[in-house]
């Protein structure tokens, strides 16, 4: 099934709000932790402190996701078709030992 233009751009917009909003919520957690911790009280906190950190948690996810995808692409790339081999040769020799008789006695009564 043809993926169309128009679900492309959906992907590409679900993409860029999960990376734009995703950052704002580990913010979110990180300063309900400080918060709830007693190490910070929301009123100390200035406004180029909240978007800096904003900043920091945008660029930490982005190499993050970054890192996951070279490391799938990387296993994709040398490990699956190692694991696709043994798969295969696995499968061979089941077949081998289903095709070959059970070496039990076959007695023919006619």
């Amino acid at each position: 099934m043809p993926v169309s233009s128009s679900q492309k751009r959906i992907a590409l917009l679900v993409i860029g709000l999960v990376i734009l909003f995703a950052p704002a919520l580990f913010l979110v957690a990180t300063l309900e932790f400080l918060i709830l911790s007693g190490d910070l009280a929301l009123n100390e906190i200035s406004l180029l402190e909240f978007v800096e950190l904003y900043l920091i948690d945008l660029v930490l996810f982005v190499l993050l996701g970054y890192g996951v995808y070279r490391l799938t692409f990387w296993l994709i790339e040398n490990q699956l078709p190692e694991a696709l081999d043994t798969v295969e040769e696995t499968e061979a020799a089941d077949a081998t030992d289903e095709a070959e008789p059970s070496g039990g006695v076959n007695e023919d009564r006619s």
